[in-house]
């Protein structure tokens, strides 16, 4: 994946637009990295095909990186993988509900 620097507002340096698909098990990975690592830990995500976006952001991590895979067992795996990236100090990884457990951008934009 190629890393693409976009900004998308205050507080947000996005560095690849969100590529993923909804029939994949899906996960934020949040971040906090040693500063002098933080080349090396995006250069070494930019490297993972299963990453669909990265941005910088702010507050207690240093990066979200949304990743997916298509078994569970190969998201935990993936997300071992990246919080073990050596420069990453600490990680929280959230996964994303399917799709149709949640409403549509649009009907909250219809409300």
């Amino acid at each position: 994946m190629s890393l693409e620097q976009i900004h998308t507002g205050p507080g947000f340096l996005g560095l690849a637009a969100d590529a993923g698909r909804s029939d994949l098990h899906r996960a934020h990975v949040m971040l906090r990295l040693a500063l002098r690592d933080a080349a090396d830990v995006e250069d070494a995500l930019a490297g993972i095909a299963e990453l669909t976006a990265l941005h910088r952001i702010t507050g207690d991590y240093d990066l979200v990186a949304i990743v997916e895979a298509p078994q569970a067992d190969r998201l935990d795996a993936l997300i071992a993988r990246i919080t073990t990236l050596r420069g990453v100090r600490a990680a929280s990884a959230s996964r994303l509900l399917p799709d149709r457990q949640r409403p549509s951008a649009r009907a909250f934009a219809a409300e």
